[in-house]
């Protein structure tokens, strides 16, 4: 099979990134100069599990995904990144690994194992991947292809070895069902099934509903669901947690923009705490937290350039959750900035140093995950049980996102009324537009078209 031939089915079956972004998955694969693929396996997010348990039950899904992505992009090492503690993962991958040694494709595409010693978050990030596996420090708002690294999670490789294998497009997601429910759990679902469906799988809340709120992906980078019911799986969606009121980590998403204004301008004493555990700062990038807040307190013009350094921001949510003394928040100032700069038109051409240097008190200021936990006042979740449940689950309507992706929303190919059938393209990207195609994740009967989602029931 030719890279082409690969480029062509993956962008067929509508793949983006599982880990959370979206990007859409072939965009990546025409890359050149790459020598290095990387299984991102890290999920350093709290109380998740789907990743490591995919690894676990599908190691030779993730491994000829992995080989898949290296044809196309004519790498000739493949690395998969997994934490040393996920120890069914690892077992699994090293036995399907030593089992296919001498294959032709082992041969041809070697794919090892890297194991991360370290628990500390966020390993997943690219930026921190790439310097752990490879020790190569990716430009100031640069992409892993600038150091000859292409980075997919796990999720995304199960997801290109089943469409170039079996022509199967994306229409189920895994996605860990955790906290304050009867039996946490990682099922397979159905892309557009409700949440409030969903949920039910994990047996019901604990508690009554109004005791409790709903986090859709994990409890640094996930936000609050606003309606069970009306919210729905996308590609993306790897986790859906159920938390108490009260938990810092509700109480943190809770708050407004405005409240975090107000707070960082009136008491922010500029420890630099913020500054000091900020990953892209530990990695030597031109970037300080505590300097926004200072700028944010006396009103500096967008243009100075410590706003503008806002672009650096991974949003990892450290400063706010984990590292301030007195709970404010130099991301939600950066979020900020970066909808004025986009609005604005702004280009950056300021931020993009090359002649990076890590702080040399790096690893010692990175954040045990088991520190974050307690913080977060989840410990209980993280460490209980979760169930691995890929029985088939069946749902009777979907209400399915045309934009699950960076990029611009598919196109509807499907009008109300007609009939579609599971894995049937129902949107395509816009002609010459970023975007990914979108497919049914059950057979039915489409009821309602926009142009951002399209409903079918069964």
């Amino acid at each position: 099979m030719t890279p082409e031939e690969i480029v062509e089915r993956v962008k067929a079956a509508g793949i983006v990134g599982a880990g959370g972004a979206g990007f859409p998955t072939h965009v990546k694969l025409v890359a050149k100069n790459v020598d290095t693929v990387i299984a991102n396996g890290a999920e350093c997010e709290p109380m998740l599990r789907c990743d490591q348990q995919l690894m676990a039950a599908h190691p030779e899904l993730v491994i000829r995904g992995m080989r898949l992505v290296m044809q196309a992009v004519g790498a000739q090492r493949g690395l998969i990144a997994v934490k040393a503690h996920y120890t069914h993962a690892v077992t699994a991958l090293e036995t399907e690994l030593e089992r296919q040694k001498d294959s032709e494709d082992a041969h041809a595409w070697p794919v090892s194992l890297y194991i991360i010693e370290k628990s500390v978050y966020p390993a997943g990030d690219e930026f921190c991947l790439v310097y752990e596996v490879t020790g190569r420090l990716i430009p100031e708002a640069g992409l892993p292809l600038n150091v000859g690294c292409v980075v997919q999670n796990v999720g995304t490789l199960a997801n290109i070895a089943r469409a170039v294998d079996e022509g199967i497009p994306v229409t189920r997601r895994y996605v860990t069902i955790n906290g304050e429910v009867k039996s946490p759990k990682t099922v397979y679902v159905p892309v557009g099934m409700s949440f409030d469906k969903v949920l039910e799988l994990a047996g019901g809340y604990t508690r009554s509903a109004d005791e409790l709120r709903v986090v859709v992906g994990g409890p640094m980078t996930g936000h609050l669901v606003s309606d069970v019911k009306t919210e729905s799986i996308t590609k993306t969606t790897g986790g859906i947690l159920v938390l108490p009121v009260e938990n810092e980590v509700v109480r943190f998403m809770s708050r407004s923009l405005e409240l975090w204004t107000r707070r960082g301008k009136a008491s922010c004493d500029q420890c630099r705490d913020c500054t000091v555990l900020c990953p892209r700062h530990l990695l030597g990038h031109g970037f300080s937290p505590h300097e926004i807040m200072r700028a944010g307190a006396y009103g500096i013009n967008v243009k100075n350039d410590v706003l503008t350094s806002a672009v650096l921001c991974c949003e990892c949510r450290l400063c706010e959750a984990y590292s301030c003394p007195l709970e404010l928040s130099p991301m939600q100032f950066y979020q900020k900035i970066k909808r004025e700069l986009a609005a604005s038109g702004w280009k950056n051409d300021v931020h993009r140093r090359t002649d990076l240097t890590p702080d040399a008190f790096r690893e010692g200021r990175l954040v045990p995950t088991d520190r974050l936990v307690a913080r977060l006042g989840v410990g209980a979740y993280h460490a209980g049980p979760v169930d691995w449940d890929e029985s088939d689950v069946r749902t009777d309507r979907v209400s399915i996102s045309l934009k699950q992706h960076i990029g611009v929303p598919a196109v509807p190919m499907v009008a109300v009324g007609d009939t579609v059938t599971t894995g049937q393209l129902i949107g395509s990207p816009a002609e010459g537009k970023l975007g990914a195609s979108i497919h049914a994740s059950i057979s039915g009967r489409v009821t309602s078209v926009t142009d951002q989602v399209v409903v079918i029931e069964a």
